[in-house]
């Protein structure tokens, strides 16, 4: 370990600057996925601010190569630093790594289903980093690796809805996009089993909701995290993502076609109102008619930059005046959602 540990961190004043881990070249990477007692085979950084800098550097904690040891955890922990950092360039290392001690993880007994939840999401989470931005990660094997932590995570909330609603309350570090997405899978994996599909279909629905935001990759981080109201421009930008991410992934050849029709149709409105296309709901295919409805009441009970999170009794009184207003919402799986989330007491 560098003598990193031994100069001054602020860590508790260092600044949240949006997506400024990206830009620089690195990801966060929460602390409780380092195994100790491991070699680990990339480089660890640490994201700190000194005295004289106005933002956060990224320091060598511990090299690749070296076995991350428990003094080194526990002094993390001391600090109360959450996360470390990996380069964008060692992903790949990086995933292979998180795999291999998530299959070592699911098991052993001596972690329980939330914790092992937990870090299939971490791992998902960066997954859809790696999915998202690089064409080359693209591949089949990539989709059944999402399969995998789908039926890891489908088999750890299924019937345990405590399990589900602290997965649902891990906010994670860095672009909402990714962290959205993960919620809306959550979510959606549970809801499609409790409206009675079998498992096949209810886990190509979880791959279809990591993926539907594929497309806002292309917009600027600045509109994605303004504040305030948008621009008409802006907002076109915005609404071209449905469609770039079904144009992303059409040739893909390894996704079922609802799950493509997720992506380009999750937000089109009954009353056709939506976009890309202006679809009236009986042109809406039911998986996309299921996203558009858990789509929003994530995107409304989460914090962002701009606003506060909508407590979910209030998402769902707005969801269910839209609908009597404009019939944005298809009405059937509105009300079996409001049914799901009393009964589960996911709210």
């Amino acid at each position: 370990m560098s003598d990193v540990f031994q100069q001054q961190m602020e860590v508790e004043k260092i600044p949240l600057i949006l997506g400024l881990d990206e830009r620089a070249g690195y990801r966060a990477v929460p602390l409780r996925n380092l195994r100790v007692g491991y070699e680990v085979p990339f480089d660890i950084y640490l994201k700190i601010k000194r005295k004289e800098e106005t933002i956060p550097s990224f320091v060598k904690g511990c090299p690749k190569g070296v076995i991350f040891h428990k003094e080194w955890h526990l002094k993390l922990s001391k600090l109360k630093i959450p996360n470390v950092y990996v380069s964008l360039q060692e992903i790949d290392l990086v995933m292979e790594y998180l795999n291999y001690h998530l299959d070592l993880l699911m098991e052993d007994d001596n972690y329980t289903d939330l914790e092992k939840g937990t870090l299939v999401c971490d791992t998902a989470h960066l997954w859809m980093l790696h999915f998202f931005q690089s064409e080359e990660a693209r591949t089949g094997e990539q989709i059944n690796q999402a399969l995998k932590f789908i039926d890891i995570l489908f088999n750890t909330i299924k019937g345990d809805h405590h399990t589900l609603k602290c997965l649902l309350e891990v906010r994670r570090t860095g672009s909402h996009l990714f962290s959205h997405s993960l919620n809306v899978c959550l979510l959606g994996l549970a809801f499609t089993a409790y409206l009675g599909w079998d498992q096949d279909k209810v886990r190509w629905f979880g791959v279809g909701a990591l993926l539907h935001d594929i497309g806002l990759i292309h917009t600027p981080v600045s509109i994605l995290e303004k504040r305030g109201k948008l621009s008409p421009g802006e907002m076109n930008k915005i609404k071209r993502h449905p469609l770039d991410g079904f144009r992303m992934l059409r040739d893909f050849g390894y996704l079922r076609w609802e799950a493509l029709q997720m992506i380009v149709q999750h937000h089109e409105n009954g009353d056709g109102s939506g976009y890309p296309d202006g679809l009236v709901i009986t042109e809406i295919k039911t998986w996309a008619r299921i996203l558009r409805i858990l789509d929003s009441y994530e995107a409304m009970t989460a914090p962002r930059s701009w606003r506060q999170a909508m407590e979910p009794k209030q998402a769902i009184w707005t969801m269910r005046a839209d609908w009597e207003k404009d019939r944005i919402f298809d009405r059937s799986y509105l009300e079996s959602l409001i049914k799901f989330l009393a009964g589960q007491q996911v709210e």
